[in-house]
């Protein structure tokens, strides 16, 4: 049945009778049962395109409802036929339709990429249309893909002779766009645009035969773009991933590079290193630091405290950073580490003192588990191993011992201490020849330790036991290898 229908369509094409045509089409579509049309109307839509004007709408817009999926055939019919106006409004009608599921797979920002594209290339061929509403409202629907669409807008204003107007949209279009990929698209856009201005000023220039200052001013606003951009791009690149330590770092580095630059007035160089420490506060209170990404907050106090230009200034800086909260214990230590450090660098010992000590100073139970992540990291600083190692070295150079025995006896309280730090603690008090309280030193470390670290343990006091009473003292040093050996 559907053979015989589809030859009598191909035989009234033949005909050349347009009318009795579209009419057999139609008689075999009631005809035929639905699963069959498919066949159909292909030839129909052939016919249809090969006649052109009202009759290819018509059966476009009967086509269209029975297979809204297929819209996209009537818009490329369109811009084959050159039929702007047309092919913008069925673009229109398919973004309009929020049902809409190409069969083509083509995506709704496809189709608003293609409507902007027939809107900038063949503005002039189109009527009735406001095409910067149209183009915002994509902008607005698609805010993290919408590069093509502000590049779009401006080259539609620049086509339109509307230079001020492309240049406004293009300022809004680089300090608006989300992602890198957008901006870089747009400044390309935006740069062109500026290069072409310059060279039209440049030909009506040759034309009259002087330089006008119209084109010295285009050159100065190029050249500033291409200063700018750097910053734009940090600007996107905070929108986009504003939890990168990285970012903001490499943000607070032009500061710095502008700063070092040599052509630039002293004026100008201080004010980019007061930018340079606004960055970094604002990184840090931007910054969440159980969300940051490449990199911990640590790193970022700490650059700001260096960018600070005297000593009190870095002071206060790195007061505020073991005051706020950090993601880790390590991160909080590092800190405390680097403030004690500074301070010992401009020749404070007590200044690091204080630091130290105010780490390692703790109130409440100290049962807290170090690795505890339920915990603030400020309450469990007290336990950082770097911290108390500093501490040791600290008062061991400036000569306190019993603040350097405190030191280790709470490092073993504390459960910190490892092997390595009874070692270190027994030699210390075996270079001031307290060889007994070294002894018990070992022994208190066995203790904490047990099997199998202790047997390191032991091989080290044995050694040191006998190098020091040789066969002097045979019942203890009996008794000791017996304890050894027991375990």
């Amino acid at each position: 049945m559907p053979e015989l229908w589809l030859k009598y369509i191909r035989f009234m094409r033949v005909q050349a009778d347009v009318t009795r045509t579209r009419r057999v089409c139609d008689r075999a579509l009631r005809a035929l049962p639905v699963t069959q049309h498919a066949r159909v109307w292909r030839m129909y839509l052939r016919f249809a395109e090969h006649v052109g004007g009202h009759t290819a709408h018509h059966v476009y817009a009967r086509y269209l409802r029975a297979w809204p999926e297929e819209s996209e055939r009537l818009v490329d019919y369109c811009e084959s036929h050159e039929e702007w106006n047309a092919m913008t409004l069925a673009l229109v009608k398919v973004l309009d339709n929020t049902g809409f599921r190409s069969s083509r797979g083509t995506s709704e920002y496809g189709l608003w990429v293609r409507l902007a594209h027939v809107l900038r290339v063949h503005a002039r061929d189109l009527q009735g249309w406001d095409v910067e509403r149209v183009m915002r409202d994509g902008i607005g629907r698609f805010a993290d893909q919408a590069g093509a669409l502000w590049a779009a807008l401006g080259e539609w204003h620049a086509g339109q002779g509307d230079v001020e107007r492309a240049r406004d949209v293009y300022e809004e279009a680089v300090t608006s766009v989300r992602t890198v990929r957008d901006f870089a698209l747009v400044f390309d856009a935006y740069a062109e645009f500026e290069q072409a201005t310059v060279a039209a000023e440049l030909e009506h220039d040759v034309e009259r035969g002087r330089t006008g200052v119209r084109t010295a001013l285009r050159l100065v606003q190029l050249e500033r773009l291409l200063e700018r951009r750097a910053f734009l791009a940090s600007d996107v690149e905070l929108r986009e991933i504003p939890h990168s330590v990285r970012a903001w770092l490499r943000r607070a580095g032009l500061w710095r590079a502008r700063a070092d630059d040599s052509a630039l007035t002293d004026k100008q160089r201080a004010k980019a290193l007061d930018m340079e420490r606004e960055t970094f506060a604002q990184a840090v209170a931007a910054i969440d630091p159980r969300r940051a990404t490449e990199g911990h907050v640590d790193k970022l106090w700490l650059a700001y405290a260096r960018s600070c230009g005297d000593d009190s200034a870095r002071c206060t800086v790195l007061d505020a950073a073991v005051a706020a909260p950090m993601a880790s214990v390590a991160e909080l230590a590092h800190v405390y580490v680097a403030y004690a450090e500074h301070e010992l660098a401009r020749g404070s010992v007590e200044g690091a003192l204080r630091v130290l000590t105010q780490a390692t100073a703790h109130a409440g139970s100290t049962r807290v588990d170090y690795r505890d992540e339920s915990v603030a990291p400020a309450q469990r600083v007290f336990k950082s191993q770097r911290v108390w190692a500093l501490l040791v070295d600290v008062y061991e150079v400036d000569g306190r011992d019993s603040s350097v025995r405190s030191a280790y006896e709470r490092m073993i309280e504390l459960r910190i201490a490892t092997p390595q730090t009874v070692v270190n603690y027994a030699r210390y008090l075996e270079e001031r020849a307290c060889f007994e309280d070294s002894f018990r030193a070992y022994e208190r470390g066995i203790s904490e330790f047990g099997y199998p670290v202790a047997i390191e343990l032991w091989n080290i006091y044995l050694k040191r036991f006998v190098d020091r009473f040789g066969g002097s003292k045979l019942e203890r040093t009996r008794d000791l290898f017996e304890q050894a050996l027991d375990g």
